[in-house]
């Protein structure tokens, strides 16, 4: 094979690297934000919430944004690996909210 195939198919074999990352990297936070939409919700059914199913709804959010949480996470660390090593923007875009207690 000369070197210019080579050179080639190793272009496009990076090519093909960098589309794939950065799909999983959109996958992971289509993820969060739906997980975030969620939590939101749950918070929203909780400030009204006065019933026995109040404590179902505090442990289903401390659900959710453990999983969110672990979901920033891994969006994170896909960030890192196409590149972005500043991550400050994920605080103020995709901010968890704090625990819910009773």
């Amino acid at each position: 094979m000369a070197f210019q195939d080579r050179s080639n198919a190793l272009q496009a074999l990076e090519a093909e690297f960098q589309a794939e990352k950065a799909s999983s990297l959109r996958k992971l936070e289509v993820k969060l934000e739906e997980t975030l939409r969620e939590l939101s919700e749950v918070e929203r059914q909780l400030r009204s919430l006065r019933t026995a199913d109040r404590r179902a709804q505090i442990a289903r959010h401390q659900a959710l944004r453990k999983e969110a949480e672990h979901q920033r996470w891994c969006f994170m660390v896909q960030r890192e690996a196409c590149g972005f090593v500043n991550h400050d923007d994920l605080d103020r875009y995709y901010p968890l909210p704090p625990s819910w207690r009773e």
